[in-house]
């Protein structure tokens, strides 16, 4: 039942950088701002550079919104497996010799460090990509 949570909890969280943090970036930027309403200012260096559009922000971009995407995924999937660690650490040591107790303990703990494992391959995967390839 926790893990049941966890997982919808994992997913709910997810979406949320993809909930309109680029229209929120560009709005607040007062240089963005400039550059659209200043005919002289919009002819300056700094706003042919970025096309018009000011300074740009590390988040607007596609890049930006996988990079913090994958961010928090990571973060949540690890503190998960870390909880899973520590919840199979503490079922091994109140085992009291009982070998299914014991077995499904080291089981547990065996899965949450290969799924540590693979997200962090995983973030590390997605960051190389978005710095090498996208960004």
């Amino acid at each position: 039942m926790i893990l049941k949570r966890l997982k919808i909890l994992a997913l709910g969280l997810s979406i949320l950088p993809f909930l309109g943090s680029g229209a929120i970036a560009a709005s607040n930027d007062p240089l963005n701002t400039a550059c659209q309403t200043n005919a002289q200012t919009r002819a300056s260096a700094v706003c042919k550079q970025s096309g018009g559009q000011g300074t740009t922000n590390p988040i607007a971009g596609p890049g930006g919104i996988i990079s913090k995407a994958a961010d928090l995924i990571a973060l949540i999937a690890s503190v998960a497996a870390v909880i899973m660690i520590i919840a199979g650490g503490f079922g091994y040591v109140t085992s009291g010799g009982n070998t299914e107790a014991t077995a499904k303990a080291r089981q547990r703990i065996t899965s949450a460090v290969i799924g540590l494992v693979i997200v962090s391959l995983a973030w590390a995967i997605v960051n190389f990509v978005i710095n090498h390839v996208i960004g």
